[in-house]
């Protein structure tokens, strides 16, 4: 069963999944996409690389409002390449 409001696609650059979130559109959890092909939607994305991620899993939910910090930047600053 599909959500009304998902983006079921690849990450875009040029419409972040951030942007996507703000939006009201959930977003897949781009680490279980990619590490373990499996679709679990989310509305978190991160700071840094504004990927959507999994609260608790693949991330931590520290600034509020969906935003947080994925597993793959960690403390420092990263960019997600797709």
């Amino acid at each position: 069963m599909a959500w009304e409001n998902a983006y079921y696609g690849e990450y875009d650059p040029n419409d972040t999944d951030e942007a996507k979130i703000f939006r009201g559109i959930a977003v897949p959890c781009r680490i279980c996409q990619h590490a373990f092909r499996r679709l679990r939607l989310t509305f978190r994305f991160c700071a840094t690389c504004h990927i959507g991620f999994c609260d608790g899993e693949h991330g931590n939910m520290a600034g509020g409002h969906g935003r947080g910090r994925c597993i793959q930047c960690g403390p420092k600053a990263a960019t997600y390449s797709g």
